[in-house]
């Protein structure tokens, strides 16, 4: 018997045995043959049962087979289309709208004639009376008949009694009286309004006989109004605090309010400052002079309420995103938030229970970067805040709630640092240089750190710290690890400018933070990478071995969203700087929060995943002996072990006119250039290599009669067909005719040659190829160190001179394998067509060097020297292309230059996939608002009313937005194509796939 073991995966549920999960059972088949080959046996050996790779799609998800951006196969053409000037045509342009303000100039007269008109009595100039009762202007009268106008109401006249009737509901009306020539400023507290508080305006039953006087900022204008609270049954229960908020006016105090500010303008004063960066002493005074312009003289008074609007907007900020948190919802009220609750967190970013699918952890190795997270830290002294001398004890509001790191339990941490050792061992980079020596005098807070996540550049909850003396690991590490508490993660990639040091050590100061932040650090895949931008301040090794572009499974994320988070948030710096540190931490989170939601809104993916070119891989392709024993063993087998002809077998013969090529090749590198100007040892060398070479060619053509026996007829061609008084041709020159050369001179099958003899070539000239490939990417490793070693280290001309002889000469070895590989390819094109081996490709000049390695002429140089010697401020061209727009050489990404574990195909996947995400968590977020109503049982009706509608008002939002965004996803790829064409983001090749 004889017994061949086969191996056979046989899946199987198996639930009820393994505790609910998926198996699979694995085992060896062997199979007993009779010696007569008549009986059979089968039998499984060495069962066992291996846990199922799960593909994501797998999963149990209603996500899993949503296919965003379907593909409709469309090409190049088809996008190009929308685009001719042929099809479309030109659009017409209108000057309307190519220059408006040429059609406006011939009319400023006649606007500013109307804008004057505004300050007469306009259509009621001849006969000036009330609207509503006719009243006529009559200001001698007993009594007088005085007229009004109000902005909001309109453009018509109204008497006094006319004009509190109809105010009596809208007490923040702004108007004016006419004295019989002109319009003069009034409110309506002066003409006898009292407005009602408690009814909105209308009659109470039983209002407070006191009549008080209050302040209300409405933007855009200050207003003094007379109001009454209410004493009747409707507000038994409620104070006079809970009858202003009720009628829409915030109390800037808790007893006794003198002024309130309404909530329509709390809110446009948020959005003024978060967008605009408005402080609050620009708001204030841009009311002020609204409300009264004489009055910033000294001529007239108004009340100064910059203190009151600082407290209370910075109070509406902080409710408004206890609001959207849900926090009024939750029974433990505002008391009970946790860590980080307040915060908007990133939506396309990974988050279990939230928008991970169910088994996303048991997914297959090769898909697990799709649940990578990706973060950018740095740190930002912009954001610096002065010691106020006498400063009240103010933190901020919600500590630790959003975005800044718990403070009590930072400051603990920190007071255990003295000083940190570490020293640079890449570079001087000025954030190592100076975080122990920036300038702190005077400051409360030299700056700040962050971490935000890299592809959508969020801040994440308790991801920001303030720095007191520069950037210090011990602050930068509580902040990372503060953002990444209570979060489960797999696979986490961290972008640092100064990553290459931070690393170093990272896992022993991990054990020296808060048990609540530690990471499980054998539980999580961790990697560092330096942002694109920042890495090329970094040594070459350094860049090649750390740039954030060449990571596993970061795609085209470039780092850098942490700079601009930060230019964004720079604004806030200068209203900032001198606040005290509660004010300052809230008025940050407010800014931050703005962002976050922005972000969220606006998602929009570009996702391309990029191997490391740079790095020489420890596997590579096999070697050319190694070739030659694979085919000699092939040609063995085909001859059934018999003796090769005349002693030497088809392998050698092939490998023979291989290597006369290689000697040709050298002798013609040799003679480049001026062949006048060789030495004369250098001309008896390469006759002696002439001459070696001949008798090569001579045994090779003894060869090529055996196993070519086609060739003796072209080569009695070609004799026949040379000028016999022309000298023979030299053995640099001489025609091999190998079997690939053959296919064109002959319409033999075989090409003249035994049978298997052209595919035993092929093979060969593959291994030729691909090892040509790999010395070439070798030499232009070698080539980079010795420019890198130059530019650093070596000075005087005598050495500079040794040094570019010998960058020459490696520099030769790089065209001579170019040579081998062009040679080698075209024979193999030959032999079995370009489309059999896509991955060798034309080898172009441009191809042969490394990025960064082209030399520039001197008048570049001089003119590169010139600009930037111009003179103080003078700056590189704005339009040099960037990182991601760089063309790579395709050698750095052919097969055998890379490591093959480390490459990821997760263009497609993993775009995809975060929008899956994004659906997951808005559909996620609807069902956790929908969950909030009914929570709380406690309160009136009224107020559980109010709750319920929010929470339905969050959830129908969420829902349209998940919608809008599932729509907007689905629009065909042709048509995204063609916008990001449009938009010039992207070129063709990006969007074909051409690397």
């Amino acid at each position: 018997m004889i017994r061949r073991a086969l191996r056979q995966r046989i899946g199987v549920d198996i639930d009820d045995e393994y505790g609910g999960a998926e198996f699979t059972r694995t085992a060896d088949r062997g199979i007993y043959l009779s010696y007569d080959g008549e009986r059979r046996k089968e039998e499984l050996l060495n069962i066992s049962h291996k846990k199922r790779r799960l593909d994501p799609s797998s999963l149990e998800d209603r996500l899993a087979h949503w296919i965003p951006i379907p593909d409709d196969n469309f090409d190049e053409e088809e996008v190009r289309a929308p685009q001719s000037d042929s099809t479309l045509g030109k659009r017409k342009t209108y000057l309307s709208t190519k220059n408006p303000m040429a059609l406006w100039r011939p009319l400023m007269g006649e606007f500013l004639s109307e804008l004057l008109r505004h300050d007469g009595l306009g259509d009621d100039t001849e006969n000036p009376c009330c609207a509503h009762c006719t009243s006529r202007f009559s200001p001698r009268a007993t009594p007088p008949v005085r007229l009004f106008k109000c902005y909001e109401c309109g453009q018509f006249l109204q008497c006094l009694s006319c004009c509190i009737a109809n105010h009596a509901r809208t007490p923040l009306h702004v108007i004016k009286e006419w004295n019989g020539d002109f319009w003069v400023p009034s409110t309506l507290a002066k003409i006898g309004l009292i407005y009602q508080l408690g009814h909105g305006g209308f009659s109470c039953s039983f209002p407070d006989t006191m009549v008080h006087s209050l302040t209300v900022i409405e933007e855009p204008t200050l207003h003094e109004i007379r109001m009454r609270y209410c004493k009747c049954s409707k507000s038994d229960q409620a104070d006079n605090l809970e009858q202003l908020l009720r009628n829409g006016w915030y109390p800037a105090t808790v007893t006794d309010p003198g002024t309130c500010a309404t909530f329509r303008s709390l809110e446009i004063y948020r959005l003024y400052s978060v967008v605009g960066n408005m402080n609050v002493r620009d708001f204030m005074t841009s009311v002020e002079r609204m409300t009264d312009t004489t009055a910033t003289s000294g001529m007239t008074w108004l009340p100064d309420r910059y203190k009151q609007f600082s407290r209370v907007s910075r109070q509406w900020s902080f409710l408004s995103r206890l609001k959207r948190a849900g926090r009024g919802h939750d029974p433990k009220g505002p008391a009970g938030t946790a860590q980080g609750e307040c915060a908007v967190r990133c939506w396309a970013c990974p988050q279990e229970g939230r928008n991970l699918p169910e088994g996303w952890r048991e997914v297959d190795p090769k898909y697990q970067f799709l649940y990578m997270l990706i973060l950018a830290v740095d740190a930002n002294f912009r954001l610096r805040n002065r010691i106020r001398v006498n400063e009240i004890e103010d933190p901020t509001l919600g500590p630790g709630w959003g975005y800044f790191v718990e403070p009590v339990s930072y400051r603990e941490h920190l007071k255990n640092y003295v000083n940190e050792k570490e020293v640079s061992t890449c570079i001087a980079f000025a954030a190592l240089l100076q975080k122990d020596t920036r300038l702190t005098t005077g400051l409360r807070v030299s700056g700040v750190g962050g971490c935000v996540c890299a592809r959508h550049e969020c801040l994440r909850p308790n991801g920001i710290g303030d720095l007191q003396k520069g950037e210090r690991y011990s602050n930068m590490d509580f902040i990372v690890l503060a953002a990444l508490a209570g979060f489960s993660l797999l696979w986490l990639t961290i972008s640092y400018d100064i990553g290459c040091q931070w690393k170093q050590h990272f896992h022993e100061r991990v054990k020296e933070l808060p048990a609540e932040i530690r990471l499980p650090l054998d539980d999580i895949k961790i990697q560092f990478g330096l942002p694109v931008w920042h890495a090329a301040s970094h040594n070459e090794d350094c860049q090649n071995e750390n740039s954030l572009s060449f990571r596993p499974g970061v795609g085209r994320s470039d780092g850098e969203g942490v700079e601009r988070f930060w230019s964004r948030l720079n604004g806030a710096s200068f209203s900032t700087k001198d606040a005290g540190q509660g004010v300052r931490a809230d008025t940050i989170e407010s800014k931050i929060d703005d962002h976050n939601f922005l972000k969220n809104v606006g998602q929009d993916f570009w996702w391309r995943s990029k191997p490391n070119p740079y790095v020489l891989s420890r596997r590579d392709c096999p070697t050319e002996a190694a070739v030659r024993v694979d085919v000699r063993k092939d040609e063995e087998a085909l001859s059934g072990g018999s003796a090769p002809l005349h002693g030497r077998s088809a392998t050698a013969f092939l490998v023979a006119g291989i290597q006369i090529e290689d000697s040709q090749r050298r002798i013609l590198t040799q003679l480049k250039g001026d062949t006048a100007l060789i030495a004369a040892d250098r001309e008896n060398k390469i006759q002696e290599w002439r001459h070696a070479l001949l008798v090569k060619i001579a045994k090779f053509r003894s060869l090529q009669k055996i196993y070519m026996p086609g060739a003796a007829a072209v080569l009695e061609q070609v004799e026949a067909d040379r000028d016999f008084d022309a000298p023979p041709p030299k053995a640099e020159n001489v025609k091999l005719f190998m079997p690939s050369a053959m296919i064109s001179q002959t319409p033999d099958p075989h090409n003249g040659c035994i049978p298997g003899l052209a595919d035993m070539e092929a093979k060969l000239r593959l291994a030729q190829c691909e090892n040509s490939l790999a010395s070439l990417r070798a030499r232009l490793h070698a080539k980079r160190h010795l420019i890198s070693f130059r530019n650093s280290n070596i000075i005087g001309q005598v050495r500079s001179t040794k040094a570019r002889t010998l960058i020459g000469e490696v520099g030769n070895r790089v065209e001579a394998f170019a040579d081998r590989y062009r040679q080698g390819r075209t024979a193999l094109v030959a032999l079995k067509g370009a489309e059999a081996y896509p991955h060798l490709r034309p080898l172009n000049p441009d191809d042969v060097q490394l990025d960064g390695d082209a030399e520039e002429s001197d008048s570049a140089a001089r003119k590169k020297l010139a600009m930037l010697g111009a003179g103080r401020g003078a700056r590189a061209p704005r339009n040099a292309p960037g990182t991601s727009k760089r063309l790579m050489s395709w050698i750095w990404t052919a097969p055998g230059s890379l490591d093959e574990e480390m490459m990821h195909e997760c263009k497609h996947h993993a775009l995809f996939d975060e929008m899956r995400r994004v659906l997951r968590y808005l559909g996620w977020q609807a069902e956790w608002w929908r969950s909030r109503v009914g929570l709380r049982a406690d309160l009136p009706l009224e107020t559980m009313a109010g709750m319920k509608a929010y929470a339905l008002k969050e959830a129908g939002w969420h829902d349209r937005l998940a919608e809008f965004f599932r729509n907007k996803w689905n629009v065909p790829a042709v048509t995204v194509a063609q916008r990001l064409l449009a938009e010039e983001s992207v070129g063709l090749d990006d969007l074909f796939g051409v690397e």
